[in-house]
């Protein structure tokens, strides 16, 4: 029984992840930067700090060469920059511009608003148990190497993610 739960819950949650995705993905190529879903995965890895390009692969999933060429368009639009570690001088590092760090701001309030857009339907209580199932998403789905979003309340009462 359990795992029949489990099961469905699985492809439940597998089809609403590709809606959000289709969703967002469609909003973010009508934005003033149009970027492909992975690439605004890579900045917004970058949003938290500096890394290596294997390292990015290795978070993305993909190969070298791939994350090699996505880096390279991204430095050519001057959303990213390469430096020496100062750790190890044989690493390049990669980190965001201040353009690139604008791009990432936009892209999150954007995306942010737009699936805000669709969550205005709901009633409080339904988007508060949407809020809380993320809550949980987000706990087990989680890797220890990055930050977790959690839920601030601002003074207003409307709720925001922050990372830690």
């Amino acid at each position: 029984m359990k795992t029949r739960e489990s099961q469905r819950a699985a492809r439940e949650l597998l089809h609403v992840t590709m809606l959000v995705m289709r969703s967002v993905a469609a909003e973010m190529r009508r934005s003033r930067t149009p970027l492909a879903p992975p690439q605004v995965g890579t900045l917004m890895k970058l949003s938290t700090g500096s890394y290596t390009v294997s390292e990015l692969a290795r978070h993305q999933a993909v190969s070298l060469p791939t994350m090699s060429r996505s880096v390279d368009m991204l430095v050519r639009r001057k959303f990213l920059e390469r430096s020496i570690d100062e750790q190890d001088r044989r690493q390049m590092r990669v980190r965001l511009t201040p353009e690139g760090k604008d791009v990432v701001a936009d892209v999150w309030r954007q995306s942010e608003r737009h699936v805000g857009r669709i969550l205005e339907d709901l009633s409080v209580d339904e988007r508060g148990s949407v809020v809380a199932a993320l809550d949980v998403l987000e706990r087990i789905l989680s890797t220890p190497d990055e930050p977790r979003l959690k839920a601030a309340t601002r003074s207003n009462g409307a709720r925001r993610h922050v990372a830690s």
